[in-house]
């Protein structure tokens, strides 16, 4: 092998693809796809150094043909990292990325993968994927497409702090220990025999693995398909970019870091007792109605023959004739699953409890206070008392001599982001809402007659803690740094909100 030229004109014959009868790419990217990851998850990092072994031997290569194998690998590198820095800078690549569906998310990940296994450079083409367990769709796809970002990242932070830049994977630096025992299984093959020195074979391996990760991560690849969306409003653009461009920049990133927190896919609950797998344990088996199954094509889970029975005077009116269920959170019939879990849940969970309008939309005076889920403090429980009887009122404040002070907010958009933040603190489901909710309060009524930033805090703290203060005055603090142009974080997401969600509130 005397120079890198050879990568275009020598080409190993197909190992794993072959292996696995990969479907051709030209036929069906995602069945081709699918069978990588089912190949890349039945590997192991031996399996793939031994293929490799048979084709490559450290007489295929020479010191000249190693360090020209390096400095081709940081060319590609330097180019990849060059361009990810201007697409990465500044973060509006990233909340793009973010806002997109998944389907979108992985037609650009296909394409990037695709052109990596055709790249030139790629002594091994598409059977490179098996060098790379790392790069697979279903892990860029994770937590609604943080694994891409999180990838993107890891890969200029090594190419930054080291050279040579491999990107790290314990799945494949096994192989590195691994091919001495196995020559000495095979020591009987004499065509499969080869020398004990492999070092140099698992280098090369290595220097093709980055290589790929590199043509991967190069704009002209998946990045590069992604930008061009963007420019020309293509594919599933359009609607991120209204988002992006007719909201502020802080409101579209936390939009995009709260759809890293929805379900993939919706949970499996028993109908009759509401536990999970996990609730349960490891080794469940849920069962279904056989009759619904058969009948309707509808599923009706139990995670026992003792909570099927328990339940069937309930189930028994709809069986086998329609599709009734429970619509138990987070499963597939309730029209909020993605939402349940994570940041977004606590929301979830109240607008499952709004009545709702004929036509679908919710009153903002519905948003309520909700029932505590653990114990509010004496002057809590005195608010959330005068809050419920007085749906019109946002809050109420109290006034050095104790008179009450009705607040009420004529922003729609501002009045609803407050009350959805009310209602997480004081239901106690989510240790978050009180800073912005009391930055807001303090903004607008610390000028009031009869009341002070003093007077409000101290209210604030008899009915949250005493700790109060200290995270609304460094929430202040944060929001000035962000360049919140209202001067509060409710204000500033009023009119985004509105935006994005109006059609779903009438006033």
């Amino acid at each position: 092998m005397a120079s890198t030229n050879e990568d275009q004109a020598v080409k190993f014959p197909p190992l794993f693809s072959k292996k696995f009868n990969i479907t051709n790419i030209k036929q069906d990217i995602l069945k081709w796809d699918k069978d990588w990851e089912a190949a890349i998850a039945s590997l192991t990092a031996a399996d793939v150094h031994k293929e490799i072994s048979y084709l490559l031997d450290d007489s295929f290569l020479t010191p000249d043909d190693l360090k020209s194998l390096h400095l081709d690998l940081r060319i590609i590198q330097e180019g990849a990292a060059r361009s990810l820095r201007k697409i990465l800078r500044g973060g509006r690549f990233n909340t793009i990325w973010l806002l997109l569906g998944a389907s979108e998310q992985r037609r650009h990940i296909l394409q990037g993968l695709e052109k990596a296994s055709e790249a030139p450079s790629t002594l091994l083409g598409q059977d490179n994927r098996a060098l790379c367990p790392d790069v697979t769709v279903s892990n860029f796809l994770s937590e609604g497409g943080k694994g891409f970002i999180g990838f993107l990242t890891r890969f200029l932070e090594v190419f930054d702090s080291s050279d040579p830049a491999f990107l790290p994977n314990s799945w494949w630096e096994q192989a590195s220990d691994l091919p001495n025992s196995w020559w000495k299984q095979t020591s009987n093959d004499a065509s499969r025999q080869r020398p004990e020195g492999t070092k140099m074979v698992f280098e090369v391996a290595t220097i093709y693995r980055n290589k790929f990760i590199g043509g991967f991560s190069l704009a002209h690849q998946t990045s590069c398909s992604i930008l061009r969306d963007i420019i020309h409003r293509s594919g599933g653009m359009k609607d991120v970019l209204n988002i992006v461009d007719n909201t502020g920049a802080h409101f579209a990133h936390s939009l995009a870091q709260a759809k890293t927190t929805l379900r993939d896919k919706p949970l499996v609950r028993c109908e009759n007792c509401t536990k999970t797998s996990e609730d349960i344990g490891e080794g469940v088996r849920f069962m279904v109605c056989s009759t619904c199954k058969t009948k309707l094509k509808f599923q009706v889970h139990y995670c026992s023959q003792s909570c099927q029975k328990e339940d069937w005077p309930v189930h028994k009116k709809a069986c086998g004739k329609k599709e009734v269920s429970k619509g138990l959170s987070g499963t597939k019939d309730d029209d909020l699953w993605q939402f349940s879990g994570g940041q977004m849940g606590p929301i979830a969970d109240m607008m499952r409890n709004i009545p709702t309008n004929q036509d679908g939309t919710v009153d903002i005076a519905n948003v309520g206070v909700g029932p505590c889920k653990g114990q509010r403090s004496p002057a809590a429980e005195r608010q959330a008392g005068m809050l419920e009887a007085d749906k019109e009122a946002d809050y109420f404040l109290f006034t050095a001599s104790d008179v009450p002070v009705r607040f009420v907010i004529d922003d729609p958009g501002a009045k609803m982001v407050f009350r959805i933040n009310r209602r997480t603190i004081m239901t106690q489901t989510a240790d978050s809402g009180l800073e912005p909710m009391a930055e807001y309060m303090l903004k607008h009524m610390s000028g009031f007659p009869g009341l002070s930033r003093d007077i409000i805090f101290k209210q604030l703290c008899a009915e949250y803690g005493n700790n109060t203060t200290r995270k609304v005055v460094e929430w202040e603090r944060k929001s000035r740094e962000r360049g919140v142009s209202t001067g509060t974080a409710i204000g500033s997401l009023s009119k985004d909100f509105m935006k994005v969600f109006g059609h779903t509130f009438s006033k």
